[in-house]
């Protein structure tokens, strides 16, 4: 029952009802950083494809210009010089010619491996436009080659008779030498040819150009999409941060900081304070306080057991001794009392025992009466009483007064005092002793009236 009180008293959060959404919260955010990673590293991965791809890209078109470019100056060197110094067949050139046109870098080749890449329409449309300008040249450049052959003819070797003869017409083998070398020369230099030429060189740097273009545009957009997720990141992580700093902030505040307080508070034996703290925090501190409160109850109780005389109800010679260890040792005045019931053990011996503890309660009431709340009884028939901050003056009245409730009560006591005007200048001890003798001297004289 007194479990559930406690629990209805006592407000707060519960520690248990931050964890999930802690955790959950903790859990996502950490969920995110993983996937915003994962996006990142794609990112980059696709933006190395795509900048690797545009240098492939572009080599491999260039090479189609690069090729056309290389076989349209040998073909043209030896068109224009078909014999050296020497009257000999001017093959370096036709060595050269041969050699590049082994290399995979013709129109169809390079078509074929852009197909493979699938680029965009119009980078394809301006690639087919040079290739056929390249494979016009070609053509162009063999036939110039087959006629210039018809007058020279070439040796047999290696790599010249790679090179492939084109069939001359009817007409062109009616020509003289002369009409055929000047027909390879138009085929050469002629304007078809140059505009050839020159549409190779255009379409393919204008293909080159659209595919840096477009690389570029895609390199930029995955760049702002890389240094947008890693602004999220950083959003993300300090999002963390944030939750641990709040999370241990709270922690200390209203878990840690509270416990540090109740360790430094229980030793003084203080009440614990019950509106701070989680829930948890709070139901401890109410079940220490509940345990004080009951055992400074229980401290009460068996402090006034030790310290009270059951049959009188003042307090007992223990608490005389606390009260005078208590008490400053200077800046007062102060008198002490000693008090001895007389005819006690006569009474309990022809009255009962009744009688005598009726007698030790009606000397009790006058002593306290008189002298004040600061009345003890050590045992026994004997009492003191304390009375501080008094004259001499005083204390003859507070004694007469008590002479006539000793009358009015029917009671005899034996009473001594000592006095001293400055406590600071004797010691209890002293004002016992004295005190202790006047009593003792007035029993004395007391028992010698009587016999």
């Amino acid at each position: 029952m007194r479990k559930i009180e406690r629990s209805n008293r006592v407000s707060g959060v519960s520690a248990n009802a931050l964890v999930m959404p802690i955790v959950i919260i903790l859990s996502v955010l950490h969920i995110l950083i993983i996937a915003v990673i994962v996006m990142i590293n794609t990112s980059s991965s696709n933006l190395s494809t795509i900048m690797r791809n545009a240098g492939q890209y572009t080599q491999e078109a260039t090479s189609l210009l690069a090729g056309s470019s290389l076989l349209s100056e040998t073909a043209s060197n030896y068109v224009l010089m078909p014999l050296t110094e020497n009257g000999e067949v001017n093959v370096m050139p036709l060595q050269a010619y041969a050699n590049e046109l082994a290399q995979p870098r013709r129109g169809e080749d390079v078509l074929a491996l852009f197909r493979s890449h699938k680029i965009n329409p119009e980078e394809m449309e301006l690639l087919e436009n040079a290739t056929q300008s390249a494979d016009y040249m070609l053509d162009a450049q063999l036939h110039a080659i087959s006629l210039v052959r018809s007058v020279y003819p070439l040796p047999e070797m290696k790599p010249l008779t790679d090179i492939p003869r084109v069939e001359l017409t009817e007409e062109e083998l009616a020509m003289t030498d002369e009409q055929r070398l000047a027909a390879a020369r138009t085929l050469i230099l002629g304007s078809v040819y140059g505009m050839n030429k020159q549409s190779v060189s255009q379409n393919v740097n204008g293909c080159v150009g659209v595919m840096q273009s477009t690389s570029e545009r895609m390199a930029a957009q995955l760049s702002r999409r890389i240094a947008m997720l890693r602004i999220i990141l950083w959003v993300i992580t300090i999002s963390i941060v944030i939750v641990l700093i709040v999370t241990f902030a709270t922690l200390y505040r209203q878990l840690l900081s509270p416990l540090g307080r109740f360790v430094t508070l229980i030793p003084e034996d203080v009440p614990l304070d019950e509106t701070r703290g989680f829930r948890e925090v709070r139901l401890v501190a109410a079940a220490y306080n509940d345990v004080l409160t009951r055992r400074n109850a229980l401290d009460n109780i068996l402090r006034s057991a030790a310290e009270t005389d059951a049959l009188t109800n003042l307090p007992n010679r223990y608490r005389f001794e606390q009260y005078l260890l208590e008490s400053e040792s200077s800046g007062y005045s102060m008198a002490v009392l000693l008090f001895d019931v007389n005819f006690l053990k006569q009474t309990n011996d022809t009255k009962g025992h009744l009688a005598g503890d009726r007698l030790l309660r009606t000397a009790a009431d006058c002593i306290s009466s008189c002298f004040g709340e600061n009345c003890f009884r050590f045992g026994g028939d004997e009492f003191a009483a304390i009375v501080k901050d008094c004259t001499p003056e005083a204390i003859e009245d507070m004694v007469k007064r008590f002479e006539e409730a000793e009358k009015a009560q029917n009671v005899s006591i034996s009473l001594g005092y000592a006095y001293a005007e400055e406590v600071g200048q004797t010691s209890f001890q002293k004002l016992l002793d004295e005190a202790d003798q006047k009593m003792y001297a007035q029993k004395k004289e007391m028992h010698t009236h009587q016999s």
